[in-house]
């Protein structure tokens, strides 16, 4: 392939904003989705000639991402933009990551380590998500990068993910593989504050820079209004987030539920990730959530629609628009929820349910599990002086730095609470800054960009979305994988699924392939354009356009949105818009050895 294809943004003649696919834009990390999608969708039929293919692929994402081997489990934050989702359904980009997934991990063991550091120290505290992107991103530079995690192993948030959702194993190499390539130090075992190393220790230590980056790890409290409720403390009242931890460090009974009435409350994936745990630990499962089930509504479910349909699947039951009041107990032990309807969830200032206090319904069990998010711990940013006078993170929004303390980044879902993906744009977010930073360059130059959705393109029709193959509900009340990955060919269809929505400046996967040289310009003669408008009708891209040119109309291409494909050039009936040579003989290579690839 050829390595010198490098990409470029290109802005839009329109808006002056920076044109990409939606996916891309919805991606956190920027993967380069159209490219890859591209290459996927060319690779030979046979296993054992697509195998290099399908490494030099994985080592095109593993550039912005090298926990993409994870993220095809877990985040689908592309799909949800797809432009295609509203026709047959998104193309399944994570089931193309989880494909090469299984031809790249045993590569990734024989990857390469950079050269060893030469640059300045820096400590990233936390080895979530968040903060492996970030040592990455800095290591890959040539900093001496070191991560301080209180835990024992590294992965965060990622540790709470049920292993039928994500394999240990896929976690533990991507991880391990990661620290190794990119000669990042860890040292287990670190606490910050509370007798443990203060940021004035760590610079005296002689690091240049400090990336704080300690997740959210602490349960939230369930309230009602503005009041706590109270009863967490009753013999059967547990946090999601815990059960999910001891599950995966295999702390707990496989049958702690069995015969029990387990209730979860909360909507969201974390949630669903607790009731379905529940339910392979023998319990009779109720998710209790104030969301209603309308996706379409602003105070839709925000859980992921594979998580509910699979809990449904799974004997899971759901009660749609519900609170809780009060957790009632007998005799210390806990017993029922007394749940009123939510009436809604959001308004003008955020986040702020309303309840008919007239409709209260009893729901009772064994087990009630609190699963409505987390927060972090306040009390190492409170001795740190890093909290402003409303006792929140003071943060530049743009940089990551602390307002409050110079060479200070803090970011991830200490910050924000968002999804794995986004901890990992911020740590690469903050790996920026603190190149700037110890560079002594403007940290926020050229930072801020926005963005224009590419459109779909015009299709005569659309090429159905593969189902999902998941194993029968009845047999996977287990924690192995239940979901099958796509053979090659299922892969390669999956992939030409995709309609390259963005532009060819920012793809250049033809070029990587080695297809062509270089990208061909595609022109038109004013003198011979008769600005008849047949390319305008041809082009399913709305590339050309017609506009006034004197007295007469003529054709201009759109760079932006022209895929050099040469069908305005054959249709045009003056010879008014001509090529490079070049995407003549492309034309005639993708026709000959490719047809499949054109519809």
């Amino acid at each position: 392939m050829n390595s010198q294809a490098q990409i470029k943004e290109v802005i839009d003649q329109a808006s002056g904003k920076v044109y990409l696919p939606p996916c891309q834009i919805a991606c956190p990390v920027g993967e380069d989705i159209q490219r890859t999608n591209t290459m996927i969708s060319m690779l030979p039929p046979n296993p054992e000639e697509a195998k290099g293919l399908i490494q030099e692929i994985g080592d095109e994402i593993y550039g912005k991402n090298p926990l993409f081997t994870v993220c095809g489990y877990i985040c689908g934050l592309c799909e949800n933009e797809c432009n295609y989702r509203d026709h047959t359904g998104s193309i399944r980009r994570t089931r193309l990551k989880r494909f090469l997934t299984d031809y790249y991990l045993p590569y990734l063991d024989q990857k390469p380590a950079f050269a060893p550091p030469t640059k300045e120290k820096v400590a990233v505290i936390g080895g979530g998500p968040g903060g492996l992107m970030c040592a990455y991103m800095l290591s890959k530079q040539g900093y001496a990068v070191t991560i301080l995690e209180r835990g024992n192993r590294l992965g965060g948030a990622l540790r709470y993910i049920p292993l039928y959702r994500l394999p240990e194993e896929v976690t533990d190499r991507t991880i391990n593989n990661l620290v190794r390539i990119a000669n990042i130090g860890v040292q287990f075992g670190v606490t910050m504050g509370d007798g443990g190393k203060t940021l004035a220790d760590l610079k005296s230590e002689g690091y240049q820079a400090v990336f704080v980056a300690t997740g959210t790890h602490l349960p939230r409290p369930l309230t009602f209004g503005r009041e706590k409720v109270e009863g967490t403390d009753m013999e059967g009242v547990m946090f999601g987030l815990s059960l999910l931890q001891e599950v995966n460090q295999g702390l707990v009974s496989p049958d702690l539920f069995q015969g029990k009435q387990v209730i979860v409350v909360g909507g969201g994936n974390v949630a669903f990730d607790a009731a379905r745990t529940a339910r392979r630990l023998g319990g009779n499962v109720q998710v209790v959530c104030l969301e209603c089930e309308d996706k379409s509504s602003k105070d839709a479910i925000p859980a992921d629609e594979e998580e509910i349909e699979g809990a449904t699947e799974e004997g899971i039951s759901i009660y749609y628009s519900r609170g809780v009041r009060e957790i009632v107990g007998e005799n210390g032990k806990f017993k029922a929820i007394k749940s009123p309807r939510c009436t809604s969830v959001f308004d003008e200032s955020g986040f702020n349910p309303q309840f008919d206090e007239s409709d209260e319904i009893y729901i009772e069990g064994d087990v009630l599990l609190v699963t409505i998010g987390q927060g972090p711990e306040r009390g190492f940013f409170q001795q740190e002086d890093l909290l402003n006078k409303r006792g929140r993170l003071d943060v530049d929004q743009t940089t990551l730095m602390s307002n409050r303390k110079e060479g200070v980044f803090i970011g991830g879902d200490v910050r924000r609470v968002g999804f794995a993906a986004d901890a990992m744009h911020e740590g690469t977010t903050a790996a920026e800054s603190i190149d700037r930073y110890i560079k002594g360059v403007d940290l926020k130059a050229d930072r801020e960009k926005e963005y224009e959705k590419a459109e779909i393109p015009q299709c005569m029709r659309y090429k159905a979305q593969p189902e999902l193959r998941w194993v029968p509900a009845g047999e996977r009340l287990n924690f192995q994988p239940f979901e099958e990955t796509f053979t090659l060919q299922e892969a390669i269809e999956e992939a030409r699924r995709c309609l390259d929505c963005g532009p060819c400046e920012s793809c250049k996967a033809c070029v990587k392939l080695e297809l062509q040289s270089e990208l061909p310009e595609v022109t038109v003669n004013e003198d011979l354009c008769s600005g008849c408008g047949v390319c305008v009708a041809v082009c399913r891209h709305d590339a050309p356009k017609l506009e006034q040119s004197g007295e007469a109309l003529k054709a201009i291409i759109d760079e932006t949105k022209c895929k050099r494909c040469g069908l305005c050039v054959s249709a045009c009936p003056s010879g008014a818009i001509n090529t490079t040579d070049e995407l003549t003989e492309f034309i005639d290579t993708v026709t000959s050895s490719e047809a499949a690839l054109i519809s």
